[in-house]
């Protein structure tokens, strides 16, 4: 598939620098050689391939590292699951885009 993520960053799409990215795969790397590719640190543009396999957990700071996922060049299909979390003391809850009205609902849960 020529299908892919392009490359971005979260904050692009609405999210605050208080949450964190969690990227679960469920599907075997070496099956569709397709994966989540990331900056070290904002800007530095020296993506590195994340090398997760089925039920593995990168974290990653995406609402300012830009990341992306390449094109499938298999007949299989890549699925993951990703989320992200407030991190407390750094998560403003008030805080919304310039720009725009629409916002993600948000669920507080304590551990």
């Amino acid at each position: 598939s020529t299908r892919h993520v392009r490359t971005h960053k979260d904050s692009d799409y609405g999210h605050q620098d208080g949450e964190l990215n969690f990227w679960i795969p469920f599907t075997d790397l070496l099956l569709t050689d397709t994966t989540l590719w990331t900056e070290t640190i904002s800007g530095a543009g020296d993506f590195h391939r994340m090398n997760a396999n089925e039920g593995e957990m990168i974290v990653f700071h995406g609402t300012s590292c830009r990341h992306y996922v390449n094109p499938n060049p298999t007949e299989y299909t890549r699925v993951s699951i990703d989320f992200r979390i407030g991190v407390e003391g750094y998560f403003d809850s008030a805080w919304q885009m310039v720009g725009t009205s629409d916002d993600h609902s948000r669920r507080k849960i304590q551990l």
